[in-house]
């Protein structure tokens, strides 16, 4: 009861200063929703990060041919190394218990043409456990099988991006295109991946033929450029990298020969842990930004209060000598100031949905708005409410009454 009473005075209190009222709620409305917009474009990050990692396949580790030594007096014919062959990834499968699956892979650019239309593209040569390594599935039509590899098919499977390329009004399905001059039928379609996570190349941009078809019929090579590796278990890609080094060590003489590594596995997890927290310390560094503009609204409320005090001495004196305790005017006062916080809070709450829907329309920043900001948002605003109106209230509550009402 003493509590509503409280309200209905504050409420009027700050009703009778409109516009100084409403200066006070804009500044802490301001600090919620930089708060929250910030938040928002955080959680849009991560989730972004975390969908491109898991777009790359489940439990992947990428085993690629090392660069190649500068030789001063002789050109660099070929930038990596030729050491990653189809034994390796042989033995890899038989001494490496940790890896669910594999598939040796060998790209170089290539021009594409059917009919009149032709582009310049990554052709990908790799074997049938590309699909389930890489998580790529065909929206059209299917995969090569082992067989077909195994007997070096013509057979391809154009990326996204070709297709709309080569066929922009017709159905690739059974059509020959042309890899340089070898010809090829279309077995399928692959879904649409968008940028590698690097950003340095599109996946869609890209024909996938048989391994053996690309190192005899195309590439004219006998090695690998990488070999994409599943794990049985993504908690357990540190063994499994363990492992993968042992065996490729032994095979390539580097451990007998006390030399470095030709080769490098990235780990999608260590991938992961890089990039969100490259992501993390933006956010650190936003969310700072955040609590500045909130600092600044709490300004706001402890000015307005302070006027407020002021300006209601004879309200206080007339109170404390009709049996008001101190208690009763501090309590006033701090819930005139937690009123300002959450009002404040509450406006800032709808500008910041308001502004972060905006951003995810307007930009290409991913945003994520989930009931965590919210409830972030509206309780750092009842802290600033009541950090910055305990100042004021205890001010209130310590006024000498005979003061108090001698005051003008």
């Amino acid at each position: 009861m003493r509590l509503g009473r409280n309200l209905l005075l504050s409420a009027k209190a700050l009703l009778r200063h409109r516009i100084r009222t409403a200066l006070a709620l804009s500044g802490t409305a301001v600090g919620v929703g930089a708060v929250m917009v910030i938040t928002s474009i955080g959680e849009g990050a991560e989730a972004e990060v975390i969908s491109e990692i898991e777009a790359l396949g489940q439990n992947l580790l990428v085993i690629s041919a090392g660069d190649a030594p500068r030789v001063p007096w002789r050109g660099r014919t070929e930038p990596k190394v030729t050491t990653l062959t189809l034994d390796d990834a042989a033995a890899l499968s038989a001494g490496a218990p940790e890896i669910a699956r594999l598939a040796p892979a060998q790209d170089r650019g290539r021009r594409v043409k059917f009919g009149q239309i032709s582009t310049m593209t990554k052709i990908l040569g790799t074997t049938p456990e590309f699909e389930e390594v890489r998580d790529f599935r065909t929206t059209q039509g299917r995969y090569f099988t082992r067989e077909e590899d195994l007997q070096s098919a013509r057979v391809a499977i154009l990326g996204s991006r070709v297709r709309e390329l080569l066929f922009p009004n017709d159905d690739p399905l059974g059509k020959t295109i042309r890899i340089g001059r070898v010809p090829f039928q279309v077995i399928g379609v692959l879904e649409s991946k968008g940028a590698t996570v690097d950003g340095l190349s599109e996946e869609d941009n890209q024909v996938v033929i048989p391994l053996q078809t690309g190192l005899r019929r195309v590439f004219n090579l006998d090695y690998l450029k990488m070999i994409y590796v599943q794990a049985q278990d993504g908690s357990r890609l540190e063994e499994a990298e363990a492992q993968i080094t042992e065996v490729l060590r032994v095979r390539h003489r580097m451990s007998e020969l006390e030399q470095p590594n030709d080769f490098a596995i990235q780990n999608q997890r260590v991938i992961l842990r890089a990039r969100l927290e490259t992501v993390s310390s933006f956010n650190r560094m936003s969310l700072g930004l955040g609590i500045v503009a909130l600092l600044v609204g709490g300004i706001g409320i402890l000015s307005v209060m302070l006027l407020s005090v002021r300006e209601r001495r004879n309200e206080v004196g007339l109170r404390v000598a009709v049996g008001a305790r101190r208690r009763d005017i501090l309590v006033q006062f701090l819930v005139e100031s937690l009123f300002l916080g959450i009002m404040g809070g509450l406006a800032g709450v709808v500008i910041g949905l308001a502004v972060a829907w905006g951003v995810g329309r307007s930009t290409e920043w991913s945003t994520v708005i989930n009931g965590t900001a919210i409830l972030v948002g509206l309780t750092a605003a009842l802290g600033v409410g009541a950090i910055f109106g305990v100042f004021p209230a205890q001010r209130a509550a310590g006024m000498d009454p005979i003061d108090a009402l001698r005051a003008e």
